[in-house]
């Protein structure tokens, strides 16, 4: 920060993650301890784009900027409104507050937007067959809808056994694939492929002991996929595999 008549800069954009498309505000907070505000500059990187000057006519000045369209209604001394928000504004921004007369200090203030797209639903689940027993293969597939940034997948096997759990027991019997994929729209699709040579400890009535329930699930095998975007975006899908005695339960999850 800077020195004099300047107590504090800090700058909030709202919302913290803004959907491609949106609206977004990018707000200055500063304390002048008194002192005349001689202007609020906002910069994307090092160019300038918006400036509010009380002392001059008119006090609100726009800097072409591609990608940045500024709702000057909405934008004052405090607040830049930027409309239609897209991917290239992922990135730094800063606002720059300076007093007037007689100390003419200055303060600047960083923050780094990120635009995204979630997706519109739950991850795909797939399997090759819908009922399993001890020694045969699981063959499965999950693809996540495409968004930006692209969602991490993790596959659990009856709710509580992470799919790797079985990789350090048995490296010979687990592969795993992960790949994705960028759509015509600069989304990217997220998908798992998953290989598992199963084994009775796999099925809900051989679980091995301390690792949790299931183990009344009659032997069926529980799937599921979730496809988690930091802390924006959560959604699962699960397939319940049943054994040739019974009847598979379709697949359900988080929409």
């Amino acid at each position: 920060y800077g020195f004099g008549a300047i107590r504090s800069v800090q700058l909030v954009v709202d919302p913290p993650a803004v959907r491609r498309g949106q609206h977004a505000t990018l707000r200055c907070l500063y304390d002048l301890d008194d002192s005349p505000l001689y202007s609020v500059k906002f910069y994307r990187g090092l160019r300038e784009f918006y400036r509010y000057s009380p002392g001059q006519q008119p006090s609100k000045k726009i800097f072409p900027f591609p990608g940045i369209n500024v709702d000057a209604s909405l934008s004052d001394n405090r607040q830049v409104v930027i409309k239609n928000v897209g991917f290239g504004l992922s990135g730094n921004f800063s606002c720059e507050v300076t007093a007037d007369a007689p100390s003419f200090s200055t303060a600047t203030e960083h923050i780094s937007m990120q635009v995204v797209e979630l997706p519109d639903s739950g991850p795909t689940l797939w399997t090759e067959h819908t009922r399993y027993e001890p020694g045969d293969v699981l063959r499965a597939n999950c693809t996540s809808q495409p968004s930006r940034p692209k969602a991490e997948l993790t596959l659990t096997l009856n709710n509580m056994v992470s799919i790797p759990f079985f990789r350090s027991r048995s490296l010979q019997v687990y592969t795993s694939h992960e790949e994705s994929r960028t759509t015509t729209d600069n989304l990217i699709s997220s998908s798992l492929t998953l290989r598992l040579h199963l084994q009775s400890s796999h099925f809900g009535t051989g679980l091995m002991p301390g690792l949790g329930g299931a183990s009344g699930s009659g032997g069926a095998l529980l799937l599921r996929c979730t496809a988690t975007i930091g802390k924006l975006y959560e959604r699962y899908t699960e397939l319940e595999l049943g054994v040739p005695q019974r009847d598979p339960i379709p697949a359900r999850g988080t929409y």
